[in-house]
């Protein structure tokens, strides 16, 4: 069905070639690594292709990120670089419209990111930097999650950083069968690449092949979103399909043809057969198909000797106009009874198209239930299907919609007889443009509204002489405890520093929280054998002079309630620049001065 290879490959005479087996000479290979569709965006994105990228994206998409734009108005920023767009979520913000109006962004209220970033943004070729994990590959376009640093670096340097990294290609065949849908292709690449330790953690992935063309651009968007095997970003070939949803869109001037030149290299390759899927299931990380499932799974499952999907939920990832009306074939004139079914529409012009075309009336008919982001938010999205109401499950939404057409009983939609061909889809901009405001090109230079609860950024004190800091206490100056460094988000760092802390303490730093916190001009101190406690007092003498002098090691004395100990704390290599912003007390304080 799918079948990895873990080593070079040569995209050549229209198939895959081991890099073992094409008997090319170093030279050419340096050709066949540029000619990839992944190098040429990302060149044309980056000054330079060295081991950093210093990407300059077409457009940064963030949900609620308003420490960023606390941070933009101390430091005196007078527009976006690029094209920036806000998004509200569920809730109305004078703080987040106000920053697109003083800075020339864009205004938009309840929408879903991804959704949108297609429908409006992403263009052929193009980079897009986010907050929250969209994808736009389907359309051409390459997507990278950032956080709010990776901001912040984007609108004071104008580039973010990416560490240049590995590309699989991922080269499809075959045709997909009545029954297979989207989240089943995502899922049985996520198993192929998950056995032996996961082959895309951390690489690009890079999709083509004569595949690609026996598949809509709703089950493209809908692959490419749901598809979650740690890679960083992914992007596809795009054909006359994708030209038609970018004019059918109203934005013909936004596609671009891409594809790898022959030959082109990538550091390895997974070769999906889509005529060998079958419907999948994901359930506690272990991926199968749905009939192997319907044999082994254990009686905890199960209900009167089957298998019982419990509460369901179809995800806007996945919600796609196709999908839905799909959805709405297989349960026309059914009854869902007491299964409980919701599902959140990819966007509002979906459900305005299903509405016009009948197959909203089918879904409710049916008992679906029709969910807006404020159901999302409940929990209903990012669980697929619920085992009683137990137990989280991954499921194609034809396989949940088969489930539930058959008593709420797990059922394989492969081969379901129902009408697949469905009315083509016309985009109505009108949601879009009751809603968004743009100040795109037209900064008001306004004041930003904050209120109670969003308040202006202060100036932060350089590093002192010496500290003496309460470890994890509640004021004053002040050491946090960092337990788990990768759930550490970049906006306590921020919430920290208002409080008052100069130091982070943990057993390791990843190396992008550790630039972080130097930024903000919280040392990263990393301790070994040692238990602190609530309250401890932390003494670093002399501490100026000792980061000033680049000193890498630093004896601290702990002062608890019965104990005193002198601890060695490691705060590694520091450059220059590192330096002297950690004794202005953050790299805020020195932007702003320049």
């Amino acid at each position: 069905m799918i079948k990895v290879i873990r080593q070079g490959v040569y995209y050549m005479d229209g198939r895959l070639v081991k890099e073992s087996e094409a008997f090319m000479t170093s030279d050419k290979k340096e050709t066949a690594e540029k000619n990839t569709v992944t190098y040429g965006i990302l060149s044309a994105h980056s000054k330079s292709m060295g081991e950093t990228l210093a990407l300059k994206p077409d457009a940064a998409i963030f949900y609620r990120q308003t420490d960023v734009l606390r941070t933009l108005d101390f430091l005196g920023m007078k527009e976006f670089p690029v094209p920036t767009y806000l998004f509200e979520g569920l809730f109305d913000c004078d703080f987040l419209r106000s920053a697109a109006e003083k800075w020339g962004g864009v205004s938009v209220p309840d929408a879903s990111e991804n959704a949108f970033a297609c429908e409006q943004v992403a263009k052929s070729g193009g980079v897009l930097l986010d907050t929250d994990g969209i994808s736009c590959g389907a359309l051409g376009a390459m997507c990278f999650c950032g956080n709010g640093g990776d901001l912040l670096r984007l609108f004071t340097k104008g580039s973010a950083d990416e560490p240049r990294r590995e590309l699989l290609a991922v080269f499809l065949k075959g045709k997909l069968r009545k029954g297979v849908g989207p989240t089943d292709v995502a899922l049985a690449i996520s198993q192929a690449l998950e056995k032996g330790g996961n082959f895309a953690e951390g690489k690009y992935l890079e999709v083509f092949g004569a595949g690609v063309s026996g598949l809509s651009m709703d089950f493209r968007n809908a692959i490419d979103s749901t598809l979650d095997c740690g890679q960083v970003s992914t992007v596809w070939m795009t054909d006359g399909k994708t030209q038609e949803y970018f004019e059918n869109h109203l934005r013909a001037t936004d596609f671009r043809a891409l594809a790898p030149v022959q030959p082109a290299y990538y550091d390895g390759a997974v070769v999906v057969d889509l005529s060998d899927i079958e419907p999948m299931i994901g359930v506690n990380g272990a991926i199968s198909t749905v009939e192997e499932f319907l044999k082994t799974a254990p009686e905890e499952y199960r209900k009167d000797g089957k298998v019982f999907l419990g509460s369901t939920a179809i995800e806007y990832e996945a919600a796609t106009y196709e999908t839905m009306a799909e959805v709405a074939e297989i349960l026309r004139g059914k009854k869902i009874g007491a299964c409980a079914c919701s599902w959140l529409p990819y966007s509002k012009s979906v459900t305005m198209a299903l509405s016009e075309g009948g197959y909203l009336n089918a879904l409710l008919g049916a008992g679906v239930n029709f969910n807006d982001l404020l159901d999302a938010q409940a929990g209903l999205v990012g669980k697929d299907a619920n085992f009683c109401g137990e137990r989280d499950a991954r499921l194609d939404a034809r396989t949940i919609a088969a489930s539930l057409a058959n008593g709420g009983y797990l059922t394989s939609a492969l081969g379901l007889d129902y009408p697949k061909r469905v009315k083509k889809y016309k985009f109505d901009p009108a949601p879009y443009l009751s809603r968004v405001i743009s100040y795109l090109g037209k900064p008001q230079k306004g004041a930003l509204a904050y209120d109670e609860e969003i308040t202006p950024l202060p100036a932060f004190p350089p590093l002192p002489e010496s500290l003496e800091l309460s470890v994890d206490g509640e004021e004053g100056d002040l050491a946090v405890l960092i337990d788990d460094p990768e759930e550490y988000a970049w906006s306590y760092a921020i919430e920290d520093r208002e409080r008052g802390t100069f130091a982070a303490l943990a057993k390791k730093f990843p190396e992008k929280l550790r630039a972080h916190l130097i930024d903000w001009g919280i040392l990263p101190l990393v301790y070994e054998k040692f238990t602190f406690k609530e309250g401890d007092i932390l003494r670093l003498e002399n501490i100026a002079e000792l980061v000033k002098a680049g000193e890498e090691r630093i004896v601290a004395k702990v002062v608890g309630k019965r104990r005193t100990k002198d601890i060695v704390l490691t705060i590694g290599k520091l450059s220059e620049e590192e330096r002297t912003i950690l004794l202005a007390g953050g790299k805020n304080n020195l932007v702003r001065k320049k």
